[in-house]
């Protein structure tokens, strides 16, 4: 990397030459701690992943039948990758090994886009990148969508340089290769790149027209697809934009790196350099593009009740929305509490994250030790957390004003990143995870035919066994249920399920002593 002399910590003369080669290796280094400082990566989806690359396996050597491997154009890469390095390494390497690629794939693609942008290294940005890394899209496991982030920011960061020479022959490859992972970040290249190429060539009065066509145009992309399928949209839209929701990974201990996140933007966006000029240049008319488009755009869109909804659409976009903001205050003259600043909120946030992890793990591996007693084949399903699912009564509970505005705010404080494919992980090589959602949404590689016995094979019965409304029948048993009254491990107890039952009857024992 070329170091272009500045006022920062970039450019001291005092540093020797090895130690500017040295740290975008240390650097790397530091990165990929946190994918080996527990027995687990994440708890969500990615233990999914894990599970339905063994089942892939299984199906390739005649093992189950009911299953099938499909023939998706898309929401692929990552399970192939896994699958692969599994049947060589086993699951923790393939693990390990797949999730410190892809970090250090999309870090350094940010970090190269926000080069170009500025035209000089910007390693005092290097604490706020990495809590985008690690963020809410990382540990809800999207890893699809996080590489094609991460090939689309490199891509841009080319792009933005406007030197692409040989690698103009390897975009469209690169390209295919994210739409493989994931459309949506090459969408959202296609467009941008597309703006800011348009936007160039024009003078900053036409700039405005522009915008605001494409804002014209985005509403009407809002209308038609609200009036086509079923949407939802979510009050979180309105900070979505800022990408300061990745460090908030919905529990309130979280609460500082977020607004660290936030306070840091905006004291920085109101400095000289940046409160005119940066805000009205074409960067930031990308950035306030994607930011309307996070706030327009549902949550989620439904083509029918029965199917999956393509979900989370909002802070998917607020991982790249959090990248073009880095990129904006990228342009401020460097000032030595930046530095401090950064590492100061990213040691709040990993920490957090290592303790929550570490719970997560501990968790799984009672999950391990309870599924171990079952006999080799059995189905399983877990329940999350039904702490909060007391008996019902016909009380109603009255809600105010202060109910309505109170009720949003604990919800974002309560913490939703319980691991709910932990199961999954605790299954493979010995049991199936009945509540297995992949095959039953037809949008990844593993797909379910009716009357299958190793998952439930339609949406529909997913969401009912989820919620509790699944009738059991004889074809389902035997089944054994593992229900999480809690985010510690002997909060964890197994329950053998009947048939005829509903399954509302798993439930927290009403003392917690292990069954």
């Amino acid at each position: 990397m070329n170091e272009i002399d500045t006022p920062g910590p970039d450019n001291l003369q005092s540093k020797s030459s090895w130690y500017l080669a040295a740290r975008p290796i240390l650097l790397s280094v530091a990165l990929i701690i946190p994918c080996f400082w527990q027995p687990i990566v994440t708890g969500i989806d990615l233990q999914s992943h894990l599970y339905n690359a063994w089942l892939a396996e299984l199906i390739k050597n005649g093992s189950i039948h009911g299953l099938w491997i499909g023939h998706q154009s898309t929401n692929i890469v990552i399970d192939i990758v896994l699958a692969l390095f599994m049947k060589s390494f086993g699951v923790s390497v393939a693990e390990r090994a797949v999730t410190s690629a892809l970090v250090l794939l999309f870090f350094w693609g940010a970090f190269q886009f926000i080069t170009a942008v500025s035209g000089r290294t910007m390693y005092w940005l290097a604490p706020w990148l990495a809590i985008l890394a690690y963020g809410m899209v990382f540990q809800v496991g999207l890893l699809n969508y996080y590489l094609s982030c991460a090939i689309v920011l490199w891509l841009f960061a080319f792009l933005w340089k406007q030197r692409l020479g040989w690698l103009t022959l390897c975009a469209v490859p690169l390209l295919t290769l994210a739409y493989f992972a994931h459309p949506l970040p090459v969408l959202w290249l296609l467009g941008i790149a597309t703006y800011c190429w348009v936007a160039r060539r024009i003078r900053a009065r036409l700039q405005m027209i522009l915008f605001l066509g494409c804002i014209a145009a985005l509403l009407l992309i809002r209308s038609y697809v609200v009036a086509k399928y079923l949407t939802m949209w979510v009050d979180s839209q309105l900070i979505c934009w800022t990408g300061a929701d990745q460090a908030w990974l919905h529990g309130w201990h979280y609460l500082p790196a977020f607004i660290g996140f936030l306070l840091f933007g905006i004291v920085l966006l109101c400095e000289p350099e940046n409160r005119w000029h940066a805000l009205a240049s074409i960067l930031a008319q990308a950035y306030f593009l994607t930011a309307v488009t996070i706030m327009l755009m549902p949550s989620e869109i439904q083509s029918s009740k029965e199917s999956a909804a393509a979900g989370g659409i909002t802070f998917r976009l607020s991982l790249l929305s959090g990248v073009l903001l880095l990129s904006i205050l990228s342009r401020s003259t460097y000032r030595r509490w930046y530095l401090p600043a950064g590492i100061l909120t990213a040691a709040v946030f990993f920490s957090v994250l290592y303790c929550d992890i570490g719970k997560e793990a501990r968790v799984e591996a009672k999950m391990a030790n309870l599924v171990e007693t079952l006999p080799a084949g059995a189905r399983v399903v877990s329940y999350a957390d039904l702490s909060d699912r007391g008996p019902q009564t016909n009380v109603s509970r009255p809600e105010g004003k202060l109910s309505r505005l109170v009720t949003p705010v604990l919800s974002l404080m309560s913490n939703h990143m319980l691991g709910t494919h932990l199961l999954s992980r605790a299954c493979i090589g010995h049991c199936f995870d009945y509540m297995n959602y992949e095959p039953s949404t037809g949008q990844f590689r593993v797909h379910a035919a009716p009357g299958n016995s190793v998952v439930l094979s339609t949406y529909a019965e997913f969401e009912a066994m989820k919620s509790g409304t699944y009738q059991l029948k004889a074809s389902d048993l035997p089944l054994y249920a593992l229900i999480r009254c809690g985010p510690e491990p002997e909060e964890l107890f197994m329950e053998t399920l009947a048939m005829g039952e509903s399954s509302t009857k798993a439930a927290c024992p009403a003392t917690h002593s292990s069954q």
